[in-house]
């Protein structure tokens, strides 16, 4: 599969880096390709960089790993060549860090996700990889017995069926938790959130099968 990730940084560059290992074709999109030349050298071939706008153009499933702050200019950048393609988005907000925007979708009774599907109407998204830090994502894939559990909300059916494939070839044990509006209960502030829960005890924390 060829998949676009827009940035390389803690949560992009770990996620692209197991998917790259595990055969699939990844375009980083970043603002400086020339400086991921060493983490590309590393991966036979499997990955390339660019930038975002070609990240997303040659891309089957989009990844963004950006800092949430960036979205409203990343979407006006991206959007016509994401047109409906699957977009799992990783973004969290921080206030303290990205502003108004941050503040806003925090504030959002609806959850963070539709302060993103606001700016991308077409997309088909599903919030993926949003609850786990990088270092645990980079030590604990494809680790023994019941594997780090990833949440997964959407409304697309097959999206949602991608974004399990995905999360599975990472190393990750994928937890469907159901339509995007569920995807509040693992945002920032959520019991499963930044917790290294297992599949297992994520399942039993938020109730799903």
């Amino acid at each position: 599969m060829r998949i676009g990730v827009l940035g390389a940084g803690m949560i992009g560059g770990t996620v692209g880096r197991l998917w790259a290992q595990a055969g699939h074709e990844v375009s980083f999109g970043v603002r400086h390709p020339e400086r991921l030349r060493s983490m590309l050298s590393g991966l036979g071939g499997k990955a390339t960089a660019g930038s975002a706008l070609d990240a997303v153009a040659g891309a089957d499933v989009v990844l963004a790993a950006i800092p949430f702050r960036a979205w409203p200019g990343v979407a006006a950048e991206i959007g016509a060549a994401l047109g409906d393609k699957v977009l799992l988005d990783a973004t969290v907000p921080d206030p303290p860090r990205d502003g108004a925007f941050g503040d806003a979708a925090l504030a959002r009774k609806d959850g963070v996700a539709f302060a993103v599907a606001l700016l991308l109407p077409r997309a088909k998204l599903v919030r993926a990889f949003s609850t786990v830090m990088w270092t645990t994502l980079q030590s604990q894939a494809h680790r023994a017995g019941d594997r780090i559990g990833i949440p997964l909300a959407g409304d697309d059916e097959q999206a949602v069926a991608l974004a399990v494939r995905l999360a599975s070839d990472a190393g990750f044990d994928p937890v469907v938790v159901g339509p995007l509006s569920q995807a509040r209960r693992f945002d920032p502030g959520t019991a499963v959130f930044d917790s290294g829960m297992s599949g297992p005890q994520v399942r039993a924390a938020l109730g799903v099968a």
